[in-house]
């Protein structure tokens, strides 16, 4: 008596078959997943820009003293100038009101608080303003409303706008 052997694995036309599909599909979700990543970017961006405006606020409540939100120079240590915030932002102490993080109280009030890094080159970040400041009592003072604009220069990207009102609030619509 003999026995058929039966066949195991898969044939080379059905292994080609296989991957063909494969490669149909990945071609077809590449797009959306990098739309997805670059999204998935700016919303995290703009959560850190508005935690950072709010925690400046209550540092400056707080502290009963002048806090920054500001561009970083090239330095990255001190605030800049421009309204460029494509290079990252800093939070820091100005207890002296001379729009850069003061240096005389680094034992008890360490500066800058936050360092933010620059951001994807898929993002832009505008600002009315080269820095934010709120004033002890968490208002804006006569530095008036500032508006922060966050886009994206990927097609079908939305921008986010984060205002701070005189009063020091803090609104997205």
């Amino acid at each position: 008596m003999q026995f058929r052997q039966s066949q195991i694995g898969v044939t080379m036309i059905e292994l080609l078959f296989v991957l063909t599909i494969a490669a149909i599909l990945a071609m077809v979700a590449a797009p959306s997943f990098a739309e997805f990543i670059n999204s998935t970017r700016q919303n995290s961006a703009f959560s850190q820009l508005t935690s950072d405006l709010n925690r400046a606020r209550n540092e400056a409540i707080k502290r009963n003293s002048w806090v920054l939100v500001c561009v970083r120079d090239s330095s990255g240590t001190d605030c800049g100038t421009g309204t460029n915030w494509q290079n990252g932002w800093l939070v820091c102490y100005d207890k002296n009101t001379d729009g850069s993080c003061d240096t005389d109280d680094i034992a008890t009030n360490p500066n800058p608080i936050v360092i933010r890094q620059a951001l994807s080159p898929n993002l832009t970040l505008i600002g009315s303003a080269a820095s934010v400041r709120f004033n002890p009592n968490g208002t804006q003072g006569t530095g008036g409303a500032a508006t922060l604009t966050l886009g994206g220069n990927w097609s079908g990207a939305q921008s986010k706008v984060a205002n701070i009102a005189v009063t020091g609030n803090l609104s997205r619509p």
